[in-house]
This record gives C-alpha cells, structure tokens and sequence, in this order.
C-alpha cells in the first residue's frame, strides 16, 4: 500500500482556495482528482500540479449534482482502490438582506456550501481506510454572523455540524474529519459583493492552501478537528 500513490480528490480546484490547496499538494507521489465546472481552468491547475511532479486528472462536474460526483469518485476510486484525501471546497456566497433573499438564491447557497458537501462525503467514505483524511472548507462564518449573509452563514453552520457528526461516526474507522474556518480570504467571490472591502487585510489562497496541506501532512493517528486561520490584522 505504501509503494501506491495518495489519491487526493479535490473539489473546486480550478480557482481560489480550491487552486491554492490542490497545488499545495501537489508532490511526486500524489495522484491529484480536480473537479469543478470549468474544464479550461482544471487543465491549467492540472498541468501546474504535474510540473511540481504530481499526477493530476480533471473530472470536470456540477458537485451539486449526486451522477456527477457518484462518476468523479468511482474514477478516484479506480486509480489505486481507495481515496486518501478529500478536500471540499467548492464555494460561492450570496449576499442580500433577509427581506430581498429570494427562495432560489437561499436554496442555492444550501447547495453549493452543504449539500455538495454531504454528496463527497456520502460517496468518499466507503473508499477510504484508515488514516484517510476529509478536509471540509468552511469559514469563519460559521462560528460567527454577518448581517446580510444569512444564506451563506446558515451553510457554513450546517457544513460545520455535518462534519462534527460524520467525525464521530468515521472515527471507529480511522477516517479523519477536518473543516478548515479561513477568515475572509482574497478570491473571486469578493467581485460580486456589494460594499467596499479591504483585500489588502485579507488572506490570500495560498495561506489557506498551505494550511490544508499542513493537515494532510500529519500523522495518521492525528486529527486537527477544526483550524482557524486568519489575517493579524483582525476582522475587516
């Protein structure tokens, strides 16, 4: 088993914290899985991860949607009959006052930010072994409120209480749970956020990538539950 490469399937790798960590972790003995939506930007991931003497294969899918992620874990799966590593970090926020959050955007911030969540978890577990390691990206968000982001703050609550609860029943099993809480982080989310924000005061992608491979590096007995990382500055 050693002699295998470490399968490592990451879920929203072609940009932001997704990017960052699958490149953090891209070594020689590494099979990297990138999913996420768009083809085009997986390749590039894809490529930079092989110049840093990593494998890498893209599965391009909607991690929303239980026939694409059940086919892009299968195909993890396959390369050397088990998953190491998952890294969940498919992402977006949607941010609006209680009285103008419609229905449809509510109910697609669940979706990107817990049920995709649940449907990696759901279909990774069953080929993972003992010091297997689920890495869930969260936010500080979901230790804290914001007004005007109760959508994305109710995700990251549930993505934090799901983990909590698939910890303890995956513990028996040696399979490891960590959610990583970054505080606000740099990325493309920030473009479309009503308000001015002072990116210079923010993490950028590689710290919290850096520290997603800090978790995958420990031991196999040694579980970091929950990792907070932020900017010295303190809150925006």
């Amino acid at each position: 088993m050693e002699d295998q490469k470490r399968v490592i399937v990451v879920i929203g790798a072609s940009r932001g914290i997704g990017r960052a960590a699958a490149l953090a972790l891209a070594a020689p003995g590494a099979h990297l899985v990138l999913a996420a939506r768009d083809a085009a930007a997986l390749g590039e991931v894809a490529a930079a991860s092989r110049e840093r003497g990593a494998e890498a294969s893209t599965v391009p899918c909607d991690a929303t949607a239980e026939p694409h992620v059940r086919r892009m874990i299968e195909s993890a799966a396959s390369i050397s009959g088990r998953v190491d590593v998952l890294v969940n970090s498919a992402g977006g926020a949607t941010v609006a006052p209680l009285a103008e959050l419609t229905l449809a955007d509510w109910e697609r911030s669940l979706r990107v930010g817990l049920t995709a969540v649940f449907l990696a978890c759901k279909h990774a577990a069953p080929h993972m072994q003992p010091g297997s390691l689920i890495v869930n990206v969260a936010s500080v968000a979901a230790r804290q409120a914001f007004p005007g982001w109760s959508a994305y703050v109710a995700a990251k609550h549930g993505m934090l209480g799901f983990s909590s609860a698939i910890r303890e029943e995956l513990r028996p099993r040696g399979v490891r749970v960590s959610v990583v809480l970054p505080a606000a982080t740099d990325t493309a989310l920030w473009d479309s956020v009503p308000g001015e924000w002072n990116r210079a005061n923010m993490l950028q992608p590689d710290d919290v990538g850096r520290a997603i491979a800090q978790l995958v590096a420990q031991p196999a007995y040694a579980t970091v539950e929950e990792l907070t990382i932020g900017h010295v500055a303190g809150r925006l």
